[in-house]
């Protein structure tokens, strides 16, 4: 990658692509491809800094840009969902500009290339499954309502089905186009990017749940709620119940519901990180 500030890069494909573009006579294919998925990526950007997140790196591809951010976004749902929904409704919003212009451009082929690029753009980005958008929304989503430990496996389960369905109408679209592998190609690369998901996911979930002191970098108070447990329930049914904005105290009793002891949230995450998910309560 060719470094053009401290976190802005352009990757070396993009000069072969505008050659290339150019001597296939597809400039102007290129350049609207392009300036949609670009301004789709500056959405997400545009947002991220109005939310306040910092940006750590920008990649500039052939076929748009890649954001990283100086934060995890996991731990913060609410700016999730946000970001996440600025790239489809920069689509939505080019789409609906587009209608004015309609009668003026019929017959014009820039003008219909730039309405599928963008409804493209538009439809493969809210397939529910990460690292789309509209896996990053239903994450977030599933994480305000089900906790963080939750949220992953639902997400798992959920990501699978759609990438089912995604894949029986890719065999229906070769067979009835008679050889257009396309939706195949996005099923290949949901499969892996699902693979890579599943890692990153259970790697973060951990370290922001093991990180605690993390909840009171900013704020003196936090909201707390408590659980009431049997002393046999295994730890890792509690740990599942953690979410990233609530401290969790737990009270362990035993069948006659006397209390045996009182344990906080960071000591369930240190015994199943140090034991295993087999330990149970009582052993906390």
């Amino acid at each position: 990658m060719i470094k053009i500030t401290r976190f802005l890069y352009i990757h070396f494909s993009l000069a072969p692509m505008l050659v290339l573009s150019y001597i296939l006579g597809s400039q102007m294919t290129f350049f609207i491809s392009f300036g949609v998925v670009l301004i789709h990526e500056l959405s997400h950007l545009l947002c991220a800094v109005l939310l306040g997140v910092e940006v750590k790196t920008i990649v500039v591809l052939p076929f748009g840009m890649t954001i990283r951010l100086s934060q995890d976004l996991i731990k913060h749902p609410k700016k999730e969902i946000m970001v996440a929904l600025a790239g489809p409704m920069s689509n939505v919003l080019m789409i609906s500009i587009a209608q004015f212009f309609f009668k003026e451009n019929v017959g014009n082929l820039n003008f219909y290339l730039f309405l599928v690029v963008n409804w493209a753009n538009l439809l493969l980005n809210i397939i529910p499954v990460p690292p789309l958008d509209g896996g990053r929304i239903l994450r977030a989503f599933l994480i305000k309502s089900s906790g963080l430990m939750n949220a992953s496996r639902i997400l798992q389960e959920l990501s699978r089905f759609f990438i089912g369905i995604v894949l029986i109408m890719g065999v229906f679209i070769l067979i009835l186009t008679r050889g257009n592998p396309s939706l195949l190609i996005i099923g290949a690369f949901l499969i892996f990017s699902l693979t890579e998901e599943k890692r990153t996911s259970d790697l973060l979930i951990m370290n922001a749940l093991i990180n605690e002191k993390e909840k009171f970098k900013n704020r003196s108070l936090i909201p707390t709620s408590t659980l009431t447990i049997n002393y046999r329930t295994p730890a890792h049914k509690v740990v599942k119940k953690l979410n990233l904005s609530t401290f969790y105290i737990v009270y362990i009793v035993d069948d006659n519901l006397k209390i045996l002891k009182t344990a906080t949230e960071s000591d369930f995450i240190r015994a199943v990180k140090k034991n295993g998910y087999r330990v149970q309560s009582y052993q906390v």
